[in-house]
């Protein structure tokens, strides 16, 4: 899984952020950015989302609305499959992480790997 562009990631945190399908020039509004990048840029990047396989689109009017394909949580969970996959040594890898972790965030972490223990586990 590719990590982002910084164009490519401004896009995509407007189209998460908007929770609904954007024109590109709604998407190049959201960007906020300064210097602001030329629409044809913002377009052909879009484009690029899409072919890539982020980004779907449906027609609307003589443009296009784009949506994205899988949320920012299923994005980040396979950077970090990614990760933990590059790890020489899993477990320690694992480890480091869970010791970074916020104490509510160690909590949900216990509560969600009991709930995974269960679904694996016949009845």
């Amino acid at each position: 899984m590719p990590q982002f562009g910084e164009l490519e990631a401004a896009i995509m945190d407007a189209v998460w952020q908007a929770g609904k399908p954007l024109r590109v020039r709604e998407i190049l509004d959201r960007l906020g950015r300064d210097p602001e990048p030329a629409y044809n840029t913002v377009h052909t990047v879009t484009e690029i989302l899409f072919r890539k396989g982020w980004l779907a689109k449906e027609k609307d009017g003589r443009a296009y609305r784009y949506n994205a394909t899988k949320s920012r949580e299923e994005y980040v969970a396979g950077l970090m499959g990614e990760a933990f996959a590059a790890a020489g040594d899993r477990s320690a890898t694992l480890a480091r992480f869970v010791e970074a972790m916020r104490p509510g965030e160690a909590e949900e972490l216990h509560r969600l790997l009991g709930e995974a223990v269960q679904r694996e586990t016949p009845q």
